[in-house]
């Protein structure tokens, strides 16, 4: 009974090979071509040409040989896709028994473009059709997992030369893989199969060139849903901009099923030369979980930074931490401390969505020197020679809070005690919110130079502006100064507050826009540059030597005061003060002007009035000049300020007060030992008295 069912089945092989045979012998598939390419031209408005014959070959196995074919774009003979030729087989006994088997399906060198336009839409839109939702349907028990998966057998994949071409012009980019090789081994519904892939990647916002390739075998169980890869190897090298880099990646096996995710330590190397040369190393090791949630126990990795940028010239950092991922829930939460130079940091993370991922945070360093890490600045340049030659005005730094607009985030970061530009400060508090490209850190708080800061910062992506506002409390103002600017302007104790906004495309535009307000009200200090009790002592020096005199502001030189306050209205980076008020025993200083913040000037004028005198601090000559005013102008760059006394103003008020008849007495008999008598015009007495 067997011997007769393998005769029937033989027989009817025979009969069915020899109709395939003689089909193929009767039958020209080239007479479809004009067919084929004529369907898809009225269904799809393109043009699709074969550069030859199509052939069609049933035993052993049917296979489909395309000779060079293009495929153009919609409604044009502009190319879209071509290839040099391809060719799939099937498998004619494994069909009888249910079971699909293909041999290599080959492609040889395919280019295809890609384009997305200004408006959103792609020239692939026609092909894909626009997507549809898909019915959630309940798994039946026979489609519930253990069920038995559908038998196939592919003798592999062998993709040679391809390129696709992505063109953006939303984003002003174009990406083009090249020199694109996929070759697989045998993939069935269980297998272990080598796979071999290469491409290179350039792009032209930013400019970059990526060689990529990676080997691996993975192992394949579609009845069981087991999948792993062993031995993998992964290296990207190529350049971004001015900067070389080099990453490789190295993994023993890891391994996916429905129940676990299991691997051994994934290791990392990565280095970058250019400007700066860094070299990491990472491993991730303790892989464990299911398919859809699952941990990476340990991070360990060792940052090494070299930049002639940075003062110290290097930087090593070593990284600890961990991370935990699920899937379905989309949720990532993550756990790293590091530690370079004297800084210890921790940060801990948690993101929500993955498409649009919310970030919380919560950062905390018990110091940090960032003047550790930037480039120091620029020394202050003096007076140039008329010989000097020309420099090159310096670039103004671009500001774009472009990255903004993405940013779904909300946090914390504390410092213990932070340098930054030389200003010191502890105890920082500062909550970050950010979204829809806001950006608000609220509360923001510091311990600075014996006081206190209070305030709230804000940035808006869509208008490229920022704005603080500040309370300083019960600081001391010249330690403050001095670090910030290098130079002795103010000292005392009190507060000072502010709130100002910028807007503009780069670091100048955002000066030149500042508006505002601020205020100060300080005790117990003193105005650095000038010391205008020193000058009034001076006068008959001063006399002698004209009408005005203009001096450089000396920081060894200054006017003490005991109380002084000020407020500023800020416009378009100029800052107007007219209500400053100084006192001091000996003196009432009141004061008004501008400071150009967006220059870096100041043109601001004192009025010093003598209201008493103190035992060693002026004596008789002060005393004859009390009610008298005399006009500083303090004028000039910040770097280099000047100051000038009007000592004509001075002589013309006491021809006018009472202390002009207090002067005329002290000086009345040197007048009369002259043989003169009083003048009229009391500055041209004083010139020609004490002219000698």
């Amino acid at each position: 009974m067997l011997k007769k069912i393998l005769i029937g089945f033989g027989t009817l092989v025979l009969v069915l090979i020899a109709v395939l045979v003689i089909l193929l012998i009767t039958v020209d598939v080239d007479r479809y071509k004009p067919r084929i390419e004529q369907a898809v031209h009225d269904k799809l408005d393109r043009t699709l040409k074969f550069d030859g014959r199509l052939s069609l070959s049933v035993f052993p196995t049917i296979a489909v040989a395309l000779p060079h074919t293009t495929l153009s774009e919609r409604g044009t003979d502009a190319p879209f896709l071509s290839l040099d030729r391809a060719r799939v087989s099937l498998a004619l006994v494994p069909l009888l028994s249910g079971r699909l088997a293909a041999g290599t399906a080959s492609l040889y060198g395919l280019r295809a473009t890609i384009e997305r336009r200004a408006d959103g839409t792609s020239n692939l839109d026609d092909l894909i059709g626009a997507p549809q939702p898909k019915p959630k349907v309940e798994p039946t028990p026979s489609e519930s997992a253990g069920a038995k998966a559908h038998q196939f057998e592919l003798g592999g994949i062998d993709v040679v030369d391809a390129q696709v071409t992505y063109r953006d012009e939303r984003a002003h980019n174009t990406v083009t893989v090249s020199r694109l090789n996929l070759k697989t081994g045998r993939l069935a519904t269980r297998a272990s199969t080598p796979i071999d892939f290469s491409a290179s990647i350039a792009a032209t916002e930013p400019p970059s060139n990526v060689e990529l390739s990676a080997k691996a075998t993975a192992d394949i169980d579609l009845v069981d849903h087991v999948f792993g890869a062993r031995e993998i190897e992964a290296r990207a090298r190529g350049r971004s901009g001015a900067d070389q880099f080099d990453v490789a990646l190295t993994a023993p096996k890891i391994g996916l099923d429905a129940a676990r995710v299991a691997g051994g330590p994934v290791k990392l190397v990565a280095t970058v030369t250019g400007g700066h040369q860094v070299h990491a190393e990472l491993a991730l090791q303790n892989l464990a979980g299911t398919g859809n949630k699952f941990s990476i126990g340990k991070i360990a990795g060792e940052v090494d930074l070299d930049s002639p940028a940075l003062p110290q010239k290097s930087l090593k950092m070593n990284l600890d931490g961990s991370v935990t991922v699920d899937l379905q829930a989309q949720d990532l939460a993550a756990r790293l401390a590091a530690h370079f130079d004297e800084t210890n940091a921790s940060m801990r993370t948690d993101v929500h969505g993955f498409s649009t991922p919310r970030i919380g945070f919560d950062v905390e360093l018990d110091r940090l020197n960032l003047d550790r890490y930037l480039p120091p600045a620029a020394p202050a340049s003096g007076p140039k020679p008329a010989s000097a030659p020309a420099v090159t005005p310096a670039v103004d730094p671009k500001v774009d809070l472009s990255a903004l607009k993405p940013l779904n985030l909300a946090g914390e970061m504390r410092i213990g005690a932070l340098q930054l530009h030389n200003v010191k400060a502890g105890k920082i508090k500062v909550g970050v919110h950010a979204a829809g490209g806001h950006l608000e850190m609220a509360p923001l708080s510091a311990s600075l130079y014996e006081g206190a800061l209070n305030g709230t910062a804000r940035a808006d992506a869509d208008a490229n502006r920022v704005a603080a506002n500040a309370t300083l409390d019960g600081i001391s103002i010249g330690p403050l100064l001095k670090d910030l600017m290098g130079k002795d302007l103010v000292e005392g104790h009190g507060g000072v507050k502010l709130n100002v906004a910028a807007a503009g495309a780069t670091v100048g535009a955002m000066r030149r826009s500042l508006g505002g307000g601020a205020s100060l009200a300080l005790r117990d200090g003193a105005v650095h540059g000038i010391n205008i009790v020193q000058r009034l002592r001076d006068v008959k020096s001063a006399l002698s030597g004209g009408s005005t005199q203009i001096q450089a502001a000396s920081s060894a030189d200054k006017t003490d005061f005991s109380e002084l306050t000020a407020s500023f209205s800020i416009k378009n980076g100029v800052a107007t003060n007219n209500d400053l008020q100084a006192k001091s025993p000996l003196l009432r200083v009141s004061g008004a002007g501008i400071i150009d913040i967006g220059a870096g000037a100041l043109d601001y004028t004192v009025q010093a009035s003598v209201v008493g005198t103190l035992a060693g601090q002026g004596g008789s000559e002060l005393a004859n000049l009390n009610g008298v005013t005399i006009p500083v102008r303090l004028s000039g760059p910040f770097t280099a300020l000047s100051y000038q006394l009007d000592w004509g103003s001075l002589a013309r008020q006491t021809a006018k007060s009472k202390a002009a008849e207090k002067l005329r007495n002290l000086l009345g008999d040197k007048l009369k030992q002259g043989g003169q008598s009083p003048a009229p015009n009391l500055g041209e007495a004083l010139k020609n008295l004490l002219g000698k």
